[in-house]
């Protein structure tokens, strides 16, 4: 069986390719680096946007887009927290408990493809996906030019945390069958 690549699953890739850049450039020591960082992060974070909006206009939504756009997300949002831990500007805590809940639910998902089920994005995880994109970008604006109080990031990461939390609780009420299988 062949797989056809649709152009939104081709602009799935290129947010993870985007990744290799992000990281790079995020863990710069200067200015034009963390500019850098910040206009990859926002266009990686468009196509994410992009690539599902595509997808539905062109009706080529596909299981190896849902697969691939979620799997993008993980990795573009772990990467920027991994960047952000690494530079002391946020806890461990927190990188683990997103880590924690995107395998928890990628497992979740594991089990249900293995009953022919597929567990697409809801509601609470699109807004832990926002949330988490939008908490990236004020932090990354932060280090470029800090004109708020930084008080600001520590609230979003709550919110985020929340979030987060959240919506990987709300996945495991949703498909609470997929255990009875």
């Amino acid at each position: 069986m062949r797989v056809k690549i649709t152009l939104a699953t081709k602009i799935t890739f290129v947010r993870v390719l985007l990744v290799v850049p992000f990281m790079y450039a995020a863990l710069g020591s200067n200015k034009s680096l963390a500019i850098a960082a910040l206009l990859i992060f926002v266009i990686a974070s468009f196509t994410d946007f992009l690539d599902g909006k595509l997808a539905r206009a062109m009706n080529e939504v596909s299981t190896l887009g849902k697969f691939v756009d979620q799997l993008a997300d993980k990795v573009l949002v772990d990467a920027a927290f991994l960047v952000f831990l690494q530079k002391g500007e946020i806890g461990s805590w927190f990188v683990i408990t997103v880590i924690s809940r995107d395998i928890a639910v990628s497992g979740l998902r594991m089990m249900a493809a293995a009953n022919s089920k597929v567990i697409a994005a809801n509601w609470w995880g699109k807004l832990k996906t926002t949330s988490q994109m939008t908490f990236i970008i004020v932090m990354l604006l932060y280090e470029i030019v800090p004109f708020y109080g930084e008080w600001i990031n520590v609230l979003l990461m709550w919110i985020t945390f929340a979030f987060t939390v959240w919506s990987g609780i709300y996945y495991f009420i949703q498909n609470a069958g997929v255990f009875e299988e």
